[in-house]
């Protein structure tokens, strides 16, 4: 990925056709409230890091960035990590509809921990779904995973739109993603966006990381509030965004 001038800041916020972006911190309940306003969202779909430094042993990654890694994804424990969940769910709570849904990506280690901070946030765990790959991801475990777990939840109530679907989605992995150390296919995202949201429903994402959440928003006419800590990440949400649509984005903070 070509590096762009680096003109974007803390607390920018974007307008992308029908969709917000906003540089900033999840975490920050006052940011938060500026970016979604009285909206009411729907679903929250999103990918925050992992605790477990994922970027580490991701030789090839790092190469290709130039050693870039993920904003808070130092190595952490448990109890920390916990408490990282609790806080983001925390924030956008008072934002959600009635009905709605989570989706959070989430790593083998840190699942209880995601789960301890869900319930500490008054979130039903529902239930875990997993994303099996087409290719395993070479690393320093003994077993190579090949899946990651989406922990599927929601605050008080929750509806599903399709009839069922299986636990078990089978999707390929992007091969050595230009964008991101940990970005998802466009089209993953939205299969689960489509099974829990109506055209025209808001999705918050407050991990954007390269904005697949957004486009994946964008392809199915639903909106996205995308909250994203790392301005070089915000500006590729942007340029992914503008090559897909040909819409310019308007900077509104």
């Amino acid at each position: 990925m070509k590096k762009s001038p680096n003109l974007i800041k803390q607390g920018n916020i974007f307008k992308l056709g029908n969709h917000y972006l906003a540089c900033g911190d999840s975490r920050d309940a006052e940011f938060v409230s500026k970016v979604v306003g009285k909206t009411k969202i729907k679903a929250v779909v999103c990918d925050p890091p992992f605790g477990v430094a994922v970027t580490e042993s991701k030789h090839n990654f790092k190469r290709l960035l130039k050693d870039k890694v993920i904003i808070n994804d130092h190595l952490q424990s448990d109890e920390e990590y916990t408490t990282f969940t609790q806080d983001w769910i925390e924030t956008i709570k008072p934002h959600l509809e009635r009905k709605n849904v989570f989706y959070i990506f989430n790593s083998d280690k840190m699942i209880f921990a995601l789960r301890e901070g869900m319930r500490n946030a008054s979130c039903k765990f529902g239930q875990l779904l997993i994303w099996v790959k087409t290719q395993a991801v070479i690393g320093r475990m003994d077993y190579a995973p090949q899946h990651e777990l989406i922990a599927y939840g929601w605050y008080g109530v929750h509806e599903f739109l399709k009839s069922k679907d299986k636990s078990v989605i089978i999707y390929p992995k992007p091969n050595r993603s230009p964008f991101h150390p940990t970005t998802k296919p466009v089209g993953l995202i939205r299969h689960l966006v489509l099974n829990s949201t109506r055209i025209g429903d808001v999705v918050f994402d407050g991990f954007l990381g390269s904005g697949t959440t957004l486009l994946a928003c964008e392809q199915t006419k639903r909106i996205c509030i995308g909250i994203e800590i790392d301005p070089e990440y915000v500006q590729t949400t942007i340029s992914r965004f503008e090559k897909l649509t040909g819409v310019k984005t308007q900077k509104i903070a």
